[in-house]
């Protein structure tokens, strides 16, 4: 059965009414094809397409507020946080990215969402609302397992937030240039207090934050011989695994090579940062 609410409110009163009997429909671009695949059995959609107030990216000061129906080509056009932007930029082709959404994407919680990755470094909040209220949840905790999140049968996601960052950047590598599920993939933030952080997908169950390696930059910084102990740690603290697409001794390793570029555009950028400082 089709439903199509025309305010959030409907739109969570079915949920609540139909629990795990009700989907959301997005963009639709995953949902669709896991039942023409016959991946995905759906007794009722809840289309989401005629609520309006959901489709927005917007900066209120220093925070970025991203709406549920946001799609990856509004992301890709924001300056805001350029790991994000770069990381919406990969998802797909253009038909893909001006469909789908940022909810859908997060909701899928695939172990290789691009955009999973760059929200998880970003530190993102995520609001899940249901008809009797709503919760933020950290994204680091939103994560359970290969397609499953926190998110309760009752809930959708409301918003997305992240605080600007002082610098990031994203790097994914596939086995084409384009239209490509990642072999791994990687994001790095640094805050404006100097704090790194880095994710990295496809290499472990869920989207991963790299703790360890972190904690080793939090103390050593960004010099070059920091960056290069940091890649080899990267390497031993991911948990991938052999598959069609690539060895797990691959995934490892090319984890080191990506968070060793990407760190080392976060340095070159905070010199050149200092460098441009007023004296």
């Amino acid at each position: 059965m089709f439903h199509r609410p025309s305010t959030l409110t409907e739109a969570l009163e079915l949920k609540s009414r139909l629990k795990d009997k009700g989907v959301f429909l997005a963009g639709g671009t995953d949902l669709v094809v896991g039942v023409a695949k016959g991946r995905l059995a759906v007794e009722h959609w809840i289309d989401l397409s005629g609520v309006p107030g959901l489709s927005y990216v917007r900066e209120e000061r220093e925070e970025l507020a991203i709406g549920p129906l946001a799609t990856h080509a509004m992301l890709e056009r924001s300056a805001f946080a350029p790991a994000l932007a770069q990381a919406a930029r990969t998802v797909g082709g253009p038909a893909i990215r001006n469909r789908g959404t940022i909810a859908g994407n997060l909701g899928t919680a695939s172990p290789a969402g691009d955009v999973s990755v760059a929200l998880l470094a970003l530190d993102a909040t995520l609001t899940l609302v249901r008809s009797q209220g709503s919760r933020a949840v950290p994204i680091r905790d939103f994560f359970v397992g290969p397609g499953k999140t926190r998110i309760a049968p009752d809930e959708m996601i409301q918003e997305v937030r992240i605080r600007r960052p002082a610098d990031s950047a994203f790097l994914k590598l596939g086995k084409r240039q384009s239209v490509a599920i990642a072999l791994v993939s990687a994001a790095a933030v640094r805050q404006s207090d100097g704090r790194v952080a880095i994710a990295l997908g496809s290499v472990a169950p869920v989207p991963l934050r790299a703790a360890q390696t972190e904690a080793h930059l939090a103390i050593a910084g960004l010099a070059p011989d920091a960056i290069r102990e940091a890649a080899g740690l990267v390497s031993a603290e991911v948990k991938p695994i052999d598959d069609h697409r690539a060895s797990a001794d691959y995934r490892r390793a090319l984890s080191g090579v990506l968070v060793r570029r990407l760190l080392e555009q976060l340095a070159a950028a905070s010199s050149n940062h200092e460098s441009a400082a007023p004296v």
